[in-house]
């Protein structure tokens, strides 16, 4: 407070160190992979501002500093949301009221960033107060200063009071309750109208605005007054505060009296002047006994006082006029020119140094469109794939094409030989039985990741209640469950991906067995494949039949032609590049409206990119049922036009090869779909895992705090009541006294006579007294370990990628919060005939044989 002014200054909250690098990196590394090394210097830049707020010099300049610094936090809200459930960062600031804080236990911690920006919001605010307070009010740049600097200080404290002091579930440190933000809000408005006063009056503005400046100025001290009155901080200087408020309503009021007894003198209103006079004299010289020396106002009081009697000495001697009763005259306009600056938005120079992130809704929005994108894509390509399929199974059905070829019934058909080469160039059984043996190691390191993480979240939340049943009340933090309430469901829902595999698992192994001798077959050389088939009988054709073959083969062509046409429909279903375009369309309408229809927006682009594709593949399904009629009928006149028949195990064989091709493709297609799901669903599970040990590191990081703040107030709680003697130690000593002869006379009743041992002559020994007993030894953070152990996190959170492998079915969740997509087999998955699900574990147990197929 100034001596010479009375303006009161607010003192700054100290804080606490913390280390932004390792939580945001690891939060980047799961939501923004490809930002990583790019935000490095970001969070470096991070680092320096909160140094420069934490440290901050009494100066315009660290006014600067604190509201760069709040701005940041602002704009890295959306992206970087520091919370319980996202990214742990730990935030300690200190009461400004009380300064033995780590004693008194006013200290406030919080695992979130409204504590922070309220924290250096506040410091704004008091800042701003030092400066204003701290200026000379004798010269006019003093003035303007002390007024502008007030104004700041009330805006922070408006904003802290109105925006975000009612989103804390919890009020960390008393200075920032809605009664002390009311308060100082009020107070830093009448100080700055006091300094606008003063201004006018050095400025020798005229008396009727002067008047009105000093009345709002009272108007403010009097509402400040009202407000601080109902808050209690005992041991700080908030008393004499409210003392000087009073002091200070009283004082303003006094001045607007007189200068309105100016403008009444002006004109000739005797009586009213009078009675303004009396009224100012009175309020001043309460000001003067309630001020108790914080401001000068004996000067004014003196002025106003030889005013007032040179003013009744007019009237008694000329004037004679009435004095009217001060309650009787209009009372005197207002004028509240100072206001609550409001915050700024923008800084010269100032820029977000994680401009290049996307805000989580927006990336949220986005998300959900590549969820619904990516679902859409799968349920075509899986029509495209099915109807191919169906196609290749009516093919091989009727031993097409392989009976056009096989007329003579000696030779291989050249299509038979073309998959045999096809399938050995590819790796044929062997390369099948490696994949299957890969399988099994991928399975079990997500398992250990899984169960390795779930173990760390039992282990946090069984630690907590047991600190919670041996504290009781003193523990006083929220509880692990409520928090880890999403890691829970996140890892049962990963667990139910890894069981719902063993199914998937299950059906290939079983293709692979139904097909393996085919396979096997088509795996030989080619000498040997020719081999392998029986001879058959000659067949001859008639003309009939020529015409059927020849209108087979056009069909086959068609076939072809189909064939490519669906390979053409899938490159442009996984090409879907508009990305962008989304982002850009969706960060748009954030920055117009934080809340818009991303459902409705998505539904659109899908229609716009798609459309036209979904009606390709409903066309080109529609062609093949048609195609397979005309085929059908085709192959049945070539059938009847057949003067000979081919053994039936030669058709057979060759039947059973065509199938064996097909499976072939397929179970390649499906265990290299496996293999990139389970390093996919280990880069998701680390990640998960790598969110899930930040969130136990603050979790101890809270737990070490409290429990040395409970420790402290242990310490210097009331030790135990010394307990009463045992009943047997009462009863004896009773005993004593009461057999024992009474004692003689003494002629000296002056002297005290003891024995060497200190009992007096005579006295019954006596059982000392029992010693309290020894206080309770505290547990100290040494019994808990803070330390997590598990996987190092080595990738971020995967893009989806869309092979046929389908892995991000229905809507998806933001990165950062536990909710990651489910996987095909969870509820709402779906799967085409023969598509690879998820794994489960206990699948492959470790030390099971590679599987070689069927014996």
């Amino acid at each position: 407070m100034s001596s010479s002014t009375g303006m009161i200054s607010v003192d700054c909250k100290k804080g606490g160190a913390i280390d932004f690098t390792r939580p945001l990196i690891r939060f980047i590394r799961g939501a923004f992979p490809e930002k990583v090394e790019d935000m490095t210097v970001a969070i470096e830049d991070l680092s320096k501002m909160r140094e420069a707020a934490v440290s901050v010099e009494k100066s315009e300049k660290g006014v600067d500093s604190l509201l760069r610094y709040y701005l940041q936090l602002t704009a890295m809200e959306s992206k970087l949301p520091i919370n319980e459930n996202q990214i742990h960062v730990t935030f300690t600031w200190y009461d400004a009221f009380y300064k033995d804080s780590v004693f008194s236990g006013k200290r406030g911690s919080q695992n979130n960033s409204l504590f922070e920006r309220s924290a250096i919001l506040f410091n704004v605010g008091a800042l701003s107060s030092q400066i204003a307070a701290s200026q000379n009010i004798d010269t006019d740049d003093g003035l303007k200063l002390a007024a502008k600097y007030f104004q700041v200080a009330s805006g922070a404290f408006s904003h802290l009071r109105d925006k975000m002091a009612p989103l804390m579930q919890k009020i960390p440190t008393p200075d920032l309750s809605l009664e002390v933000l009311s308060s100082l809000t009020v107070l830093m408005q009448a100080q700055a109208q006091e300094c606008i006063y003063h201004k006018a009056v050095a400025d020798k503005m005229k008396e009727k605005v002067t008047c009105r400046l000093a009345s709002s100025a009272q108007d403010f001290y009097t509402e400040a007054y009202k407000t601080m009155s109902n808050v209690y901080l005992k041991g700080t200087n908030w008393d004499k505060w409210t003392a000087t408020c009073l002091a200070k309503q009283n004082y303003m009021n006094g001045l607007a009296e007189y200068y309105q007894s100016l403008n009444a003198k002006a004109a000739k209103a005797i009586g009213e002047e009078l009675s303004r006079l009396k009224e100012a004299d009175k309020h001043l010289s309460d000001a003067v006994k309630q001020s108790s020396g914080t401001f000068e106002c004996k000067d004014v009081q003196s002025r106003v006082n030889r005013a007032l009697v040179a003013a009744e000495k007019d009237n008694n001697f000329i004037y004679h006029e009435r004095i009217p009763n001060i309650k009787d005259l209009p009372s005197i306009g207002r004028a509240p020119v100072a206001k609550p600056t409001p915050l700024p938005t923008q800084l010269d120079g100032w820029s977000d140094v994680f401009a290049s992130l996307v805000p989580l809704n927006v990336q949220q929005a986005a998300t959900m469109y590549a969820s619904r994108k990516d679902h859409l894509i799968h349920l075509e390509v899986t029509r495209l794939r099915e109807a191919t399929q169906s196609l290749n199974s009516a093919l091989n059905q009727m031993n097409l094409p392989a009976a056009l070829e096989d007329l003579s019934g000696q030779e291989v058909p050249n299509s038979l030989l073309e998959k045999g080469n096809d399938v050995r160039s590819k790796g044929g059984v062997s390369d099948l039985r490696n994949m299957f043996d890969e399988l099994p190691q991928l399975l079990q390191r997500n398992e250990e990741i899984l169960r390795e993480t779930i173990k760390n979240i039992t282990d946090e939340e069984n630690n907590d209640k047991h600190l919670r049943s041996q504290f009781g009340d003193k523990w006083q933090r929220t509880k692990s469950e409520e928090i880890n309430k999403n890691m829970k469901e996140q890892s049962q829902k990963y667990q139910q991906i890894l069981d719902n595999a063993k199914n998937a698992d299950k059906i290939v192994r079983e293709k692979f067995e139904k097909n393996f001798q085919a396979i096997e077959i088509l795996s030989r050389s080619e000498g040997e494949l020719v081999n392998s088939i029986p001879a058959g009988g000659a067949q001859s054709l008639s003309q009939e039949g020529q015409k059927a073959v020849a209108t087979l083969k056009s069909f086959l062509d068609q076939v072809k032609l189909l064939k490519g046409e669906r390979e053409a429909l899938e490159d442009k279903f996984k090409a879907g590049g508009d990305t962008e375009e989304i982002i850009s369309k969706f960060s748009q309408l954030n920055v117009e409206n934080n809340l818009f229809n991303d459902e409705a927006i998505s539904t659109e682009q899908l229609e716009k990119v798609y459309g036209s594709l979904q009606a390709a593949v409903q066309d080109s399904i529609k062609s093949q049922d048609e195609l397979i009629a005309k085929i059908t009928c085709a192959n049945d006149e070539f059938v009847k036009s057949k003067s000979g028949t081919t053994s039936d195990p030669r058709s057979e064989m060759m039947t059973s090869l065509a199938n064996g091709y097909d499976a072939f493709v397929e179970l390649q297609s499906n265990l290299a779909e496996g293999s990139k799901f389970y390093n996919n669903l280990t880069k998701i599970l680390t990640t998960f895992q790598s969110q899930v040990n930040d969130f136990i590191f603050a979790r101890n990081t809270e737990k070490n705090d409290l429990m040395k703040t409970v420790q402290v107030n242990s310490a210097k709680a009331t030790p135990p009541a010394r307990p009463s003697p045992p009943a047997f130690h009462q009863q004896a000593a009773a005993s004593a006294t009461s057999s024992a002869p009474a004692p003689a006379p003494s002629s000296n009743t002056s002297t005290n006579t003891t024995t060497p041992g200190g009992m007096a002559p005579g006295a019954t020994p006596q059982a000392p007294p029992l010693a309290p007993p020894a206080a309770p030894q505290s547990y100290g953070a040494a019994y808990y370990q803070s330390g997590v152990q598990g996987y190092t996190p080595q990738y971020g959170y995967p893009t989806a990628q869309y092979g046929g492998y389908y892995t991000f079915p229905g809507p998806q969740y933001p990165p950062g919060q536990y909710n990651y997509p489910g996987y095909p087999g969870a509820p709402g998955g779906q799967y085409p005939p023969g598509q690879y699900p998820q794994y489960p574990p206990g699948q492959y147990p470790p030390g099971q044989p590679p599987y070689n197929g069927p014996k």
